[in-house]
This record gives C-alpha cells, sequence and structure tokens, in this order.
C-alpha cells in the first residue's frame, strides 16, 4: 500500500512539474560574458589591429512557445570592450547600450525537462555611453545613437536553466566616423521564473 501511495505523489508531482516547465510563455533573467570585436576603416592609416575584449550583459526574457518554434523578445543591458591599435598606438573602445533582440527560435530536440534550440533575429542597440581613447585621453568619436545587429546562435534548456551561445554581428556602423560594425560573441546563463 505504502508503494502505491508513494508512486502516486511521484506521478503527481511529476505531472505538475512537466506541466509547469512546457508554459506557452516563459519569463527568464539572464546574464553573460560578451567578447566584442569592433570593426575599423581608415584609408590614410597603414596598420590597424583590432583585438576583442569581454565585456557583460544581464537581462531579462519573455519566451513565448508556439509548440517546437518559439518567439523571445529580450531587454539587455551590454556593456563592450574591444581595442585598436593604430600605427601603434593602442586605443579602447567602450560602450554601454540597452538592446532588444526579438528571437525566433525552433526547439531541435524537445523533452519535458530538456531541450536543444537554435535561433536567430535582429537587434535594436540604443547607445547608452561610450568613449573611445588611449593613454593620452578621450578621442572625439562621433557615434550613433542606435545600430542594428543580428544574432544566431543555440541553447539548452535543463529544467528552469538556459545556457545560450550566439555570434552577433553589425549590419550599421557604429559611427560615422572610422568605428565600423562590432563582431560579438556571446554566452548567456539564465532562470526561468516561470
Amino acid at each position: 500500500m505504502k508503494k502505491i501511495f508513494l508512486a502516486a505523489v511521484i506521478c503527481m508531482f511529476s505531472s505538475a512539474l512537466f506541466a509547469q516547465l512546457s508554459s506557452p510563455v516563459n519569463f527568464g533573467l539572464h546574464a553573460g560574458l560578451v567578447s566584442t570585436k569592433a570593426d575599423y576603416e581608415n584609408s590614410s592609416l597603414s596598420s590597424i589591429k583590432e583585438e576583442s575584449k569581454n565585456g557583460m550583459m544581464v537581462g531579462a526574457f519573455l519566451r513565448i512557445n508556439l509548440n517546437k518554434w518559439y518567439v523571445q523578445p529580450e531587454l539587455n543591458y551590454v556593456s563592450r570592450k574591444s581595442e585598436v591599435s593604430l600605427e601603434g598606438i593602442p586605443f579602447d573602445l567602450k560602450t554601454k547600450s540597452l538592446d532588444v533582440p526579438i528571437l525566433l527560435g525552433y526547439k531541435i530536440v524537445k523533452l519535458p525537462a530538456f531541450k536543444l534550440r537554435a535561433f536567430a533575429g535582429p537587434v535594436a542597440s540604443f547607445k547608452i555611453d561610450d568613449s573611445f581613447k588611449n593613454t593620452l585621453g578621450e578621442i572625439d568619436e562621433d557615434f550613433n545613437g542606435a545600430v542594428w545587429n543580428a544574432k544566431v546562435g543555440a541553447g539548452v534548456d535543463v529544467w528552469k536553466l538556459t545556457l545560450d551561445v550566439d555570434y552577433e554581428f553589425g549590419l550599421s556602423d557604429v559611427s560615422s566616423e572610422f568605428l565600423k560594425k562590432n563582431k560579438m560573441m556571446n554566452v548567456t546563463l539564465g532562470f526561468k521564473i516561470f
């Protein structure tokens, strides 16, 4: 009798857990590392070397599940860093932005407690703050207030945890002068609150 009761309790909790995991809408928080490399263009300089630097991001996501497909809008605060050497002189680029990705995803593997996903979509990036400087001080650079990027990536969900890895690339220039499109690798870890 005890075994039957225990089996019934386990089935009841498992059903409740699986029903929660397959909710039509998920909301969560995530944070991660952002590795950025900026493209520079200046025809008067013969030697330009670019180097990736690590930044960070924190944000929230809403996932609207449509069977194997999903739509995921996000709101992220992103701090990016990169370095460029112009004619042997190093410059640091730092930008802070509010990014709004709208991702379309597909669940390649869809199990109750495990999902493997692929996704892609546009990213609107709105400038909060920026600096472009070397050891002598800040350089005047006309940064654009908003830029468009795109991202493609993959992720896994295990219970309420999410892990995403994606490549993001610029569709529009970062500035109207010689800073051009960004290229970024992002790794984020998230938690679905519901």
